[in-house]
């Protein structure tokens, strides 16, 4: 009886040994995986195609319930930042995104993080600058050089077709924004094509953003949306890239390996290469273009001739315009 009763003590422990650790791992076994997506730099072609494979990535993994955007960017080209905020807009429907803004979110890296479920930003943080500018396209005649098959052939158009884009790229902007940040937003879209820049703090009043808050903060908040207990944080990079930053306080801010700074030419291009459509602040503006640009509108004021007698038939630096309500600022 006594040997029976010793067994049965030992069978016991046995038992428990073996299945405590399998309760343990059980309760605390990771639900899921909050995946961390940076925005770092000037936006271009290769961040918009590094982005769009960092999404994809999120929406066919099974691991990953929630992702987090860190945004230390001012914008770029009109048509990568498009791309962008497609791609968040597409996992959005998918899974709980959350943004954080650490040193800025501006133009067409705010129009990336716009449909994200909740967006986080620092006192310190820049966002806004709802909005597109433009190099002007050139006054090019067909001549002795070069021919062309229409009269638009060489210049692209005219400034009113221009314009006319201009104003196109706007109204989706504002769109975007206004439909996704809905009732929290707290500007009319008039105020916001004045395409202003705010502090995180008074990105929060306004309803540009939600919480003020940090990237911790953020994903706390995506895996309570996506319903996690546990989970794992993994940082989505591509590698190789090099990230190029024309504002210098994104550059600081950034955590990304491999970065350089930049000139605003690097973005706008060289004069006489066609219109470029810009989702950049206007402060990215170096003050040299914004001296010729003055200069060349002056000189055109006065017949195309400048002061020291020289004709202007093309600026040595295009002109930048920015599009506002009824197309012109």
């Amino acid at each position: 009886m006594a040997t029976s009763y010793v067994l049965f003590v030992v069978i016991g422990v046995v038992v428990g040994l073996t299945v405590a650790p399998l309760a343990y791992n059980a309760a605390t076994a990771s639900g899921g995986t909050v995946a961390v997506v940076p925005i770092d730099g000037g936006i271009d072609g290769n961040t918009a195609t590094a982005y769009t494979d960092m999404m994809q990535q999120v929406r066919q993994s099974s691991d990953i319930k929630a992702v987090v955007l860190v945004s230390n960017s001012g914008g770029g080209s009109a048509a990568a930042s498009e791309t962008m905020y497609l791609q968040t807009k597409r996992t959005a429907q998918e899974v709980p995104v959350v943004a954080s803004i650490d040193a800025s979110s501006a133009s067409g890296a705010y129009y990336t993080i716009a449909p994200a479920d909740t967006i986080y930003a620092k006192p310190a943080s820049v966002v806004g600058s709802v909005g597109v500018l433009g190099t002007l396209p050139q006054d090019l005649e067909p001549n002795e050089i070069v021919g062309t098959t229409g009269p638009n052939k060489l210049s692209g158009g005219d400034s009113r077709e221009f314009y006319s884009i201009l104003e196109s790229l706007r109204r989706a902007f504002v769109g975007a924004v206004v439909e996704s940040r809905g009732d929290r937003l707290q500007l009319t879209a008039a105020e916001l094509t004045q395409a202003q820049i705010y502090s995180g703090s008074q990105a929060v009043q306004n309803g540009l953003a939600d919480r003020i808050g940090d990237r911790q903060a953020a994903i706390e908040r995506a895996a309570e949306v996506a319903n996690l207990e546990s989970y794992r944080v993994r940082t989505l990079r591509p590698t190789d890239q090099v990230v190029r930053f024309v504002s210098r306080n994104n550059y600081l801010a950034s955590d990304a390996p491999n970065k350089e700074m930049v000139d605003f030419e690097y973005f706008a291009g060289r004069p006489g290469t066609g219109p470029t459509f810009l989702m950049m602040p206007g402060s990215y503006v170096s003050t040299e273009w914004k001296l010729d640009a003055a200069a060349a509108t002056n000189a055109a004021a006065d017949g195309g001739v400048s002061g020291s007698g020289s004709a202007i038939g093309a600026y040595e630096r295009p002109p930048i315009r920015a599009a506002a309500a009824g197309g012109r600022s």
